[in-house]
């Protein structure tokens, strides 16, 4: 059984449906998204961020253990800071999604985010690498703009998609994270697809003989409950390209499970 970091939401599903699905792939954990709160249809309620973590959180209530709810947030909208305790503090949410889209990880707003989420001691995801859409967004999601998380060292936080097409510069991100910090090193390499096989297998042969297998964790990028035969083929494939990219059975096993506990700081 397998724990994937990477599911989205888009409204409306029900938890239980989730976890059906979830049992159909193999999956023992998920890791479930908030709809973003500034991509509703119209104008952006002033309460935007509490909509949607009432809305995931009503979702992993239906097992709190197996969904782990992350709220997204967006920090340009006034709410953010408040949206974090709100959603870490009241609704015990398990953690914090973010993408930089117009605004760059250094960017004031962001780092007061980061600083309410380092005291809750609570993980991040972030995407990182192309952001895919009309827009020209992909600038303010290269891996080197998240050295700045060396200053928030009470953040565990994954960079979504190995950064691709910047592969080696967050395999170089990484690195300098685990030599500059004292004991376990806070970031984490999220596999979650967007590069194409041969670009994928080419990166996780490089991240494993560079970083080494403590630090990659697994995501599908799906959507549950729909899109389980999708949930089903990546893992499915991600295991083979694992394989192909030299990993051992024990490897396998700590990027599709141990080392996602440990990020979530479970166990």
């Amino acid at each position: 059984m397998a724990i994937d970091v990477h599911v989205h939401t888009r409204g409306g599903e029900k938890g239980k449906a989730i976890l059906k699905a979830m049992d159909e792939v193999g999956l023992e954990r998920v890791v479930l998204f908030g709809v973003p709160p500034h991509r509703r249809e119209g104008d952006i309620p002033k309460d935007a961020h509490k909509q949607s973590i009432d809305e995931i959180a009503g979702v992993v209530a239906a097992d709190s253990d197996r969904l782990i709810g992350f709220a997204w947030i967006e920090p340009t909208l006034s709410d953010a800071v408040e949206g974090i305790d709100y959603a870490l503090g009241e609704k015990s949410l398990r953690g914090i999604k973010m993408i930089p889209n117009k605004w760059y990880p250094a960017d004031e707003r962001a780092q007061a985010c980061f600083g309410k989420i380092e005291e809750h001691g609570k993980p991040m995801l972030f995407h990182t690498g192309i952001l895919w859409g009309r827009s020209d967004t992909s600038q303010y999601c290269r891996p080197a703009f998240f050295e700045i998380m060396l200053h928030y060292p009470g953040i565990r936080f994954a960079m979504a998609h190995m950064s691709w097409p910047w592969t080696d510069e967050c395999m170089a991100v990484n690195g300098k994270f685990k030599e500059n910090q004292e004991g376990e090193w806070t970031s984490y390499v999220d596999i979650t697809s967007g590069a194409p096989r041969i670009w994928k297998v080419d990166a996780l042969r490089k991240a494993l003989a560079y970083l080494g297998d403590t630090h990659l964790i697994y995501g599908s990028d799906c959507r549950l409950p729909e899109g389980a035969d999708y949930a089903a083929l990546r893992l499915r494939e991600d295991e083979e390209m694992l394989r192909e990219a030299g990993a051992s059975s024990e490897t396998v096993e700590r990027i599709l499970t141990s080392n996602t506990l440990r990020w979530l700081g479970i166990g």
